[in-house]
């Protein structure tokens, strides 16, 4: 279960760095919007599972 938490923190970063990639050189502001705010979504999934578990 720490190993999925881990990993929807990632895929949320990542998520996060696309979105801003996206609004940098598209220009596109809703796209980089809705990825950015779907990242921190799936960050924040990762990590209530994460501090559910006991922390680190």
């Amino acid at each position: 279960m720490k190993v999925l938490a881990r990993a929807l923190q990632l895929v949320g970063l990542l998520e996060v760095g696309y979105g801003l990639f996206i609004g940098l050189f598209e220009g596109d502001i809703r796209r980089e919007l809705w990825f950015t705010a779907l990242g921190g979504a799936i960050f924040l999934v990762g990590w209530l599972i994460q501090k559910r578990l006991g922390g680190q």
